[in-house]
């Protein structure tokens, strides 16, 4: 059997790798804790501090010494992780004679002695035993620990307090007063007042008011220039008396148009021979509001409102109302609450730019218990696409409406009413009235003959005596079918009629 031979210095090298493949896999298996890193970390001892361990050669066939690796510890026996090693330890030099070498190892620490490496091979005479060496250890120098160098620290400036002011109570604030309106400039009559025609063209530089008790006298040919925005109220009495050949003018110092004249509760404002010219900015020209209005023989032409009244009486007489511009509204618009009368009498009221549907004249009667009367004749009402004449009441109509011309528009005259019918009312008398020319409804046989509305009412109304402009009479399908003027509604007793047309209604 053929007997293997291995050298010293293979057997050295092959204990070697053994030793160095085992402290690898258990570095591997069992990685160090933070306490003993923290440890593996503590400068090592010096030749003097450290136990020296002398370990006993085994014996071996042939001499061979043994090399520990320094660099590497094995863990400690209570199986925890090993830190690693703190300083590589140099290799101790061997004997280059064949004589036994002891096996010189190094404790890193006393704890952990590190046990010799001894190999046997079959057949091998024992060696003898290594001869004991003095144990070295490395000379270390200790770490050289850098204290910092405290700072001396900064002169510090004395700060000077100042002493704090005793405490004193807030100031009383003054008080201050209520906010008043910011009054608006306006100028006032307060006595009675003329302008003459010494003092014509008189402009306003603001709005007027004739103050009540006051009273504002404007003779003839004086004219009264207004600039744009700005109006005259009243009070108290506004009388402006002009002549036929010596008006009084109310006209717009420049454009756009002036605002109006306003009549307020209790007032008392009379218009003869007066034209009113550019005014209306805000959609009515003249007004009154429960106050006495009266314009007779007067012109209220080129405005962009209309004259609207509300309360007690109103009276238009000879005037003419045209070529206004009225945003909306009829072009007169009469409105009681508490009764009153209204008398309309030789006026030409036409030829307005309205909203659409909108009547030439409107007089409504908003209280049940009251009554309105009426005067209304030898008027002559244009219409444009509404009625020539509305009534709307919720009360009691008396009166007369006669020899007024009621021409174009959409209906001659038209009576509303939410009150049942009563016998006898209402109480109007309404005859000699030229009612023609209306638009005819869309109904086939009333477009093929030129038929319009002449009247319409919601009760029970006389309307014998009227010109429907055809000598035939009114077209009415059920009662007089043979006519060919303008229709009556059901409610409208029209026979008999007037074969020609009257010669106290106004023509166009």
């Amino acid at each position: 059997m053929p007997i293997l031979r291995i050298s010293r210095d293979t057997a050295i090298l092959l204990a070697s790798l053994i030793f160095l493949a085992c402290a690898i896999l258990l570095a591997v298996l069992f990685p160090p804790s933070g306490s003993e890193l923290a440890r593996a970390l503590t400068p090592v001892a010096t030749i003097a501090q450290a136990t020296a361990i002398v370990v006993e050669p085994a014996q071996l066939v042939s001499p061979v010494p043994t090399l520990l690796p320094t660099d590497v510890v094995l863990p400690s026996t209570d199986q925890q992780p090993y830190p690693p090693p703190a300083a590589t330890l140099p290799v101790t030099a061997f004997s280059p004679t064949p004589e036994p070498t002891p096996a010189i190892a190094f404790s890193p620490t006393p704890e952990l002695p590190i046990p010799t490496v001894a190999s046997e091979s079959a057949g091998m005479a024992p060696t003898a035993p290594l001869a004991q060496a003095p144990t070295l250890e490395p000379t270390l120098p200790p770490p050289i620990v850098v204290q910092p160098t405290p700072e001396p620290p900064a002169p510090t400036q004395p700060v000077e307090t100042q002493p704090l002011p005793p405490t004193q109570p807030p100031a009383p604030r003054p008080t201050r007063p209520p906010p008043t309106a910011t009054p608006v400039p306006i100028d006032i009559i307060r006595t009675t007042t003329y302008w003459t025609l010494a003092q014509s063209p008189i402009t306003l530089r603001r709005d007027t008011l004739v103050a009540s008790g006051a009273g504002l006298i404007i003779e003839p040919g004086v004219e009264v220039r207004i600039p744009p925005g700005i109006a005259l109220y009243v009070d108290g009495r506004l009388y402006a008396l002009g002549q036929a050949d010596r008006p009084v003018r109310f006209t717009g110092a420049s454009l756009p148009r002036w605002e109006g004249i306003f009549g307020r509760p209790g007032s008392d404002i009379v218009l003869e021979h007066v034209e009113v010219r550019g005014g209306g900015a805000g959609g009515t020209v003249l007004a009154s509001d429960r106050g006495g209005l009266t314009i007779r023989s007067s012109r209220i032409v080129d405005n962009g409102g209309h004259v609207r009244v509300a309360g007690r009486g109103f009276e238009l007489r000879d005037s003419e109302i045209t070529g206004n511009d009225l945003p909306y509204g009829a072009a007169v618009e009469i409105v009681y609450e508490n009764g009153g009368t209204a008398t309309l009498i030789g006026n030409r009221i036409g030829g307005n730019r309205m909203a659409f549907g909108s009547p030439n004249v409107r007089i409504t009667n908003l209280n049940p218990n009251d009554t309105v009367i009426l005067d209304v004749q030898r008027n002559l009402l244009v219409g444009q696409d509404g009625p020539n004449l509305t009534l709307e009441t919720n009360g009691l109509l008396q009166g007369s409406i006669v020899c007024n011309g009621l021409i174009g528009g959409s209906n001659g005259l038209s009576l509303l009413s939410t009150l049942p019918q009563s016998p006898g009312l209402p109480q109007l008398t309404i005859r000699d009235n030229a009612i023609e020319k209306h638009t005819p409804p869309i109904i086939p046989i009333y477009l093929q003959r030129g038929i319009g509305r002449g009247a319409t009412s919601d009760v029970a109304i006389d309307m014998r005596g009227n010109w429907w402009g055809a000598a035939e009479g009114p077209y009415e399908p059920d009662r007089h079918a043979d006519g060919r003027g303008d229709a009556p509604g059901d409610l409208v007793q029209f026979d008999p009629w007037l074969t020609e047309r009257p010669s106290c209604a106004p023509a166009q």
